[in-house]
């Protein structure tokens, strides 16, 4: 039995070792090196080597704050400034590179010194709505609204991903912290709006980003019924909603378009209107005079600010609209203002959340009720008062697609009001259930049918 068992002991450890074996290949597959011949010919060059000599050449020159450096405040100088040292390394190698290969190369070390690396590529190609990575070994993007397609290794390791990684976080105003596992941050990235979700150790095992790209230019509610979000009908009543004077709560899971819809639905409404919109990572697109103010994870001397102080300072504004993208349980005192106060502004909330109507009002009754426990049912019934449509949202078949539009409905004989749906999923898209709205609306007598 012993022989046996040190038989089988060793068979598997045997099958750890190469399984480890493996599990390194695999974690290097991908990343195979690409060689580009030198010394007329006579040597093979990795280009990944190339790359870091011209950076970490360039660096010794110019380091962060040499004269010349610093006046290179465009990319056209920059570009120029970063020739000098390409030509310089390739001359000590004796490599010779077409123009289109040269033109490669100073793309990606311009990529490692001045913005953000392997990311550039995907952060400029416009069909990109998602980026997700896992450490350094792992990467996957989306393209427009599909599932996520996973790519070859794009970072060289773990201290190449954090360099990445801090450049984004530095540019939008903070930076890494050692009692800091959860960060969330955003950014404009050539126009783009991004938003950075960070997790690292001990929350996970290693250093991962969940990051969302936003197109340069909000769609119009007209594009969004082109693209199969909705159709004409859900539109006008959606529209409606917009321009009127009662509050609603946009729900949705991860990347079902709440943002989006909150964005599109502000543009609607009457400019006269003072609007302050208050964010965790400054996504939405907004126009002109409405007041932005974006949590602050603090960098520095300069000390953080919560989402919950920025609706403060955003009650303090008196503002008649407020957009809130987006509400989570996790700071509930942050909404009992909005609950309490008796000339509470128009409320608009992006929260994620799911369709279903049971857990939808439990998710936003957790909200009321934690925010004061001693006035918990009066939080509640305001809530639904306040908030009274319910727009709900989906990514599904690789489009985002409206759910649902209802209203919370009060009965005579109930403290709680009912989940009534106005349209709701049919053979060929939304479809009116017979149901009308308890709030007016702007709209024709003949659009009920």
């Amino acid at each position: 039995m012993a022989d046996e068992f040190q038989e089988n002991d060793s068979e598997t450890q045997g099958s750890s070792l190469s399984d480890e074996i493996r599990s390194k290949r695999n974690a290097d597959k991908g990343r195979e090196p690409q060689l580009v011949p030198g010394r007329m010919g006579r040597r093979m060059v990795s280009l990944a080597a190339l790359l870091e000599r011209i950076v970490a050449a360039f660096v010794d020159e110019h380091g962060a704050d040499s004269p010349a450096l610093l006046e290179a405040d465009t990319e056209t100088k920059r570009l120029k400034l970063l020739l000098g040292t390409v030509d310089y390394v390739l001359a000590v190698e004796s490599i010779t590179f077409t123009s289109e290969e040269k033109a490669d190369l100073m793309r990606r070390a311009y990529a490692e010194l001045f913005t953000y690396g392997p990311l550039d590529v995907l952060l400029k190609d416009e069909r990109v709505t998602t980026i997700l990575l896992e450490g350094s070994d792992k990467a996957a993007v989306r393209y427009g609204h599909g599932d996520l397609t996973a790519l070859a290794p794009i970072f060289e390791d773990e201290a190449h991903l954090r360099q990445v990684m801090r450049r984004l976080l530095l540019d939008a105003g903070t930076d890494f912290r050692p009692e800091q596992s959860l960060i969330e941050v955003g950014l404009r990235v050539d126009e783009r709006p991004i938003c950075v979700n960070l997790a690292l150790p001990p929350v996970t095992f290693q250093l991962t980003a969940d990051i969302r790209v936003h197109p340069k230019q909000l769609p119009t509610l007209e594009e969004l019924t082109a693209a199969g979000m909705m159709n004409a009908e859900s539109a006008q009543l959606i529209k409606a909603i917009a321009q009127s004077s009662h509050g609603l709560v946009i729900v949705g899971e991860s990347e079902s378009g709440k943002t989006t819809l909150l964005g599109v639905l502000a543009a609607l409404i009457p400019k006269s209107d003072n609007m302050v919109a208050v964010e965790r990572a400054g996504e939405l697109q907004l126009s002109e005079g409405i007041t932005r103010l974006v949590e602050y994870w603090g960098y520095g001397e300069k000390p953080p600010v919560s989402f919950g102080e920025q609706i403060g300072k955003a009650l303090k504004q008196n503002p008649s609209v407020i957009l809130l993208d987006e509400v989570r349980a996790d700071e509930p005192q942050a909404f009992t203002p909005l609950l309490t106060a008796e000339n509470a502004p128009r409320q608009l909330w992006a929260f994620r959340g799911t369709a279903d109507s049971k857990r939808l009002a439990s998710g936003l009754s957790m909200v009321a009720r934690r925010g004061d426990p001693t006035h918990s049912e009066a939080l509640v019934r305001s809530l639904y008062e306040r908030l009274p449509f319910i727009i709900t949202l989906r990514r599904t078949k690789e489009r985002l697609q409206v759910r649902g539009i209802a209203e919370w409905q009060f009965r005579a004989d109930s403290e709680y009001p009912d989940f009534v749906e106005l349209m709701s999923p049919g053979w060929e898209g939304m479809e009116f259930t017979g149901k009308r709205p308890s709030h007016p609306l702007d709209l024709p007598d003949n659009f009920w049918r």
